[in-house]
């Protein structure tokens, strides 16, 4: 194992490369993250930016995310005197609670007010003091996740009535519960709402709203939930106090600049097939290889009994449908 002053001198030699926290990626959304289920997303994604008029209107081109958030404050790194074996930091003291943020915003910046899923029944108007003007609590009985319900809710009381005249784009993740009832469908046409979902496994770098978004916007939350601890001992962080928290971390985070770089490096706006790098399709590629090897070594064994014309690459990427909505 090489030592620390050797990866010390190392980085010194070469300025270019900077220690880096990775970040983690399913095997499975790796091996999804294929060229080809790319390739043909932005096929479709100029198509249809071609046909309803929408490749020069960054105004029409929407993205909608949602990111769970743990209430409770982190548990960070403090200062402390070397040899110290127990250093004390001020958490809550109860268990976390998730409750979900669902965001959205076009390409050139403009977000829509968040919308909270908080897991229950009895909705209070205290769960909405302090949150962004205009944002809605939405409960849900058995947890904090979004449903098929919830996002037909969010997609006919809180996005058709903000989206501007005329015919919008709405690029969704590939979950079922952005997707699978009709009457969901329906209203998305019927109201000039385009509906494109992610293929599967490719929100990590085709999700916009992953990292420019929900990425800063958590790191700002825990700090403010750490300064709240600080400066109230005597108080929890609970229900209550989350939505006054919550929207410092917001404001901070969701701005222009951060919503237009994640379209940019996502390469939905501008289109851009080429946005994503060689590393992000590493695994795939690697595993497509492995795949190929073994197809010649066993060409007997090319198709599985009862799979027939099924490709390598659909075996790998089993659910990789995108679902276009006019």
């Amino acid at each position: 194992m090489a030592e620390p002053q050797w990866l010390k001198s190392f980085l010194e030699r070469n300025p270019e490369i900077a220690l880096r926290q990775d970040e983690g990626l399913s095997i499975q959304r790796a091996k999804g993250l294929n060229r080809t289920d790319v390739a043909n997303f932005f096929k479709l994604l100029t198509t249809i930016s071609t046909e309803n008029n929408l490749l020069d209107k960054p105004d029409r081109i929407f993205k909608m995310d949602e990111s769970g958030v743990q209430r409770n404050n982190k548990i960070g790194k403090v200062l402390a005197k070397k040899g110290a074996k127990a250093v004390k930091y001020l958490t809550s003291g109860e268990k976390g609670e998730t409750i979900t943020v669902v965001a959205c915003c076009n390409a050139i910046g403009n977000f829509l007010p968040p919308v909270l899923i908080i897991k229950g029944v009895n909705k209070k108007t205290e769960f909405e003091e302090g949150l962004p003007p205009g944002s809605q609590v939405y409960m849900q009985k058995k947890s904090a996740y979004i449903t098929s319900d919830l996002f037909y809710k969010w997609l006919t009381e809180h996005f058709i009535p903000r989206k501007p005249p005329g015919k919008v784009l709405l690029i969704l993740d590939g979950h079922s519960s952005h997707s699978s009832a009709v009457n969901m469908l329906e209203t998305a046409r019927n109201n000039d709402v385009i509906l494109l979902c992610l293929p599967s496994h490719t929100t990590s770098a085709l999700q916009p709203l992953d990292v420019s978004l929900f990425g800063p916007f958590k790191k700002y939350y825990s700090t403010e939930t750490n300064n709240f601890m600080r400066t109230n001992p005597q108080k929890k962080l609970n229900r209550y106090n989350f939505g006054q928290l919550m929207s410092k971390a917001w404001i901070q985070a969701a701005i222009p600049a951060n919503a237009i770089s994640g379209f940019r490096g996502s390469g939905i706006y501008l289109v851009e097939p080429n946005a994503l790098s060689d590393g992000e399709f590493a695994i795939s590629d690697l595993a497509l290889g492995e795949l190929a090897q073994e197809r010649e070594s066993n060409p007997l064994n090319d198709q599985e009994p009862g799979v027939s014309g099924v490709s390598a690459l659909e075996k790998l990427s089993q659910d990789s449908e995108q679902s276009c909505v006019k």
